[in-house]
């Protein structure tokens, strides 16, 4: 399930104040006369804006900030109105709007190409409210990731999965991208988790772990809105909480493996280490089936340089397993141990790190060849 639309609660206070001077109202812009002022919260500013009394009457109010419209709001053909600001800021066109999902893709791609690969047999489509809906009652359905802004199907024909994903038209474009990544993130886990591990893992790990994707992503963008919003949805029931933390104290690979072999069916707030708690496969040689090796690679029983590639803009420091960029954080195997590593600066033959939540910085040479 994408996340959940802000829905319209005509909410408002009656004040009985004694004004001094006249207010305009925040819709029509005269100024308000008598003694009650009607409070609204927009929904995009969270600001409580003051109307009067005849715009506090208005029936239409914007599908993106719920606040009252006037006659200079854009009507969409599915019932849905804008104001004229949050008009200005929503992909009205179709094909723009499956442009910015390609984009999202690709920029997808390159953020986690170090930790993993989203599916590329993804049918992007961009619908109205009433079509998003409709899709709700096709019998035989079998959606994975129905709501209002969004949906997510996979379909098997002749044995070739392919995937679905419908997107809700005219949304602003950090939503549109926040969406379009929440759902391309169930599209992964439709690819990467086996249906046994499925059926064990929580609707909510699952809707959690889409949104910390999504989050991520709009944090590259700085798209602070967006991760406010994505942070303060309750449609989780706090797992988007525990998985931002989780990826924050042992990093993305350990998040995706618990996601694909954890034994737990959601991440426990008593128990935040229990995210690395896995059971791995055990191989198999029946025919038609995925085989899992266990990874035999000997690493350093302490942590060592092995490498730097990359350019002065975009530097990677190889430190025993795991390859980091400046500034990143994540697990590093150390003999049968693994420990959070924190990458700081990346020179010319070395590179500087810190250890855990540990200050000090320390240096890592890379070993001359003899």
């Amino acid at each position: 399930m994408s996340r959940a639309i802000h829905f319209v609660f005509i909410a408002f206070f009656f004040l009985s104040i004694a004004r001094v001077g006249a207010e305009p109202c925040a819709v029509c812009g005269k100024e308000i006369t008598g003694d009650t002022i009607y409070i609204y919260t927009d929904k995009v500013t969270n600001e409580k804006k003051h109307l009067c009394y005849d715009c506090s009457l208005l029936a239409d109010v914007c599908f993106v900030c719920g606040m009252p419209v006037r006659r200079d709001a854009l009507k969409l053909s599915d019932g849905r109105v804008l104001c004229a600001r949050d008009a200005r800021k929503a992909v009205l066109d179709s094909n723009d709007a499956k442009n910015i999902c390609a984009g999202v893709q690709e920029e997808m791609d390159r953020l986690f190409s170090r930790f993993t690969s989203f599916p590329t047999n993804v049918e992007v489509r961009i619908v109205d409210r009433v079509s998003l809906l409709a899709l709700f009652k096709v019998p035989g359905n079998d959606f994975d990731c129905p709501d209002i802004l969004g949906y997510f199907q996979s379909k098997t024909n002749r044995h070739r999965v392919q995937f679905e994903i419908s997107l809700m038209s005219a949304l602003p474009r950090a939503e549109l991208k926040s969406t379009c990544a929440h759902e391309l993130s169930h599209a992964w886990v439709a690819q990467n988790v086996s249906a046994e591990r499925k059926e064990n893992l929580s609707k909510d790990a699952q809707e959690g772990f889409c949104e910390l994707i999504s989050y991520l992503l709009m944090d590259s963008d700085s798209e602070e809105g967006e991760k406010k919003a994505i942070l303060e949805n309750s449609y989780t029931r706090g797992q988007i909480d525990l998985f931002v933390a989780a990826e924050r104290a042992h990093g993305l690979n350990d998040v995706l493996d618990w996601m694909k072999w954890g034994t737990d069916s959601d991440l426990d707030p008593d128990e935040p280490n229990r995210i690395r708690v896995v059971e791995m496969p055990k191989e198999k040689t029946a025919s038609n089936v995925w085989v899992f090796v266990e990874n035999k690679v000997q690493v350093p029983d302490v942590l060592t340089l092995k490498g730097i590639s990359g350019d002065k803009v975009h530097a990677f420091a190889l430190i025993n397993d795991q390859t980091l960029a400046a500034g990143e954080a994540g697990k590093v195997r150390v003999g049968n141990t693994n420990v959070l590593v924190r990458c700081v600066e990346i020179r010319n033959g070395s590179v500087l790190i810190r250890i855990g939540e540990s200050k000090e910085v320390l240096e890592l040479s890379l070993r001359k060849e003899k």
